[in-house]
């Protein structure tokens, strides 16, 4: 498994959850800007783990990120593990239910998932070297 390609797409959908937001598409928004944080980590998972299933289920990406990459390795910080958990609550709203998401979470959802992917693609890349 290449973890560039995830990386990439990671890149790819935090670009796209950015032009949304300028846009004003903020339930699309948040759903990208999950995507990317998810990407992201798998990415990182492909990288330093031996963890390989056979899909990448949400929660289990979450759970082992953070049970092998932050409490385990500590290769990221502590305070990145609760990221996974409220995009993914937000992407709800945003992909299943009436309501709508607002401007301000949006925004709050793409600087969470910007976070993340700049983290992650910073380990990485120093991975590399």
């Amino acid at each position: 498994m290449q973890w560039q390609v995830y990386l990439e797409k990671a890149q790819s959908s935090l670009r796209v959850a950015e032009m949304a937001l300028t846009s004003g598409e903020y339930d699309s928004c948040v759903s990208r800007a999950y995507y990317a944080m998810f990407q992201a980590e798998i990415a990182a998972l492909i990288k330093l783990t031996d963890f390989r299933p056979s899909q990448w289920g949400h929660g289990r990406v979450q759970a082992e990120f953070n049970r092998r990459l932050i409490h385990a390795q500590k290769i990221f910080p502590a305070g990145l593990r609760f990221i996974h958990s409220d995009l993914i609550g937000r992407r709800h709203i945003a992909d299943y239910e009436e309501k709508r998401i607002g401007r301000m979470t949006a925004e709050r959802c793409v600087k969470k998932a910007k976070e993340m992917v700049i983290e992650i693609v910073r380990v990485l890349k120093r991975e590399q070297l």
